[in-house]
């Protein structure tokens, strides 16, 4: 069960801006999980972390936004390609 938590929190846990996390959600990177009453947006909050431990190593690598994002979803869809075939056997 995933902890679903708001922008301040991720701000916090990670240590970075409002808007770098307006930013990366915005790019596709931290996607939205849903919204609180109020309009909140609400985040997964294990994804965000290893999604901003791997884009903080593709910077490193001098990758641009487009080029980081492209790779991790691809490196997403291959986990998920690998994780069907090893649960279908």
């Amino acid at each position: 069960m995933s902890t679903l938590v708001k922008r301040k929190d991720i701000c916090r846990m990670l240590g970075i801006s409002p808007s770098k996390v307006n930013f990366y959600t915005s790019e596709g990177l931290f996607p939205l999980e849903g919204r609180t009453q109020g309009g909140y947006g609400l985040y997964d909050a294990e994804k965000v972390r290893s999604r901003f431990a791997r884009i903080t190593e593709l910077k490193d690598e001098r990758l641009t936004i487009s080029e980081i994002r492209e790779r991790i979803l691809e490196e997403e869809r291959e986990r998920d390609q690998f994780l069907e075939l090893k649960f279908e056997n």
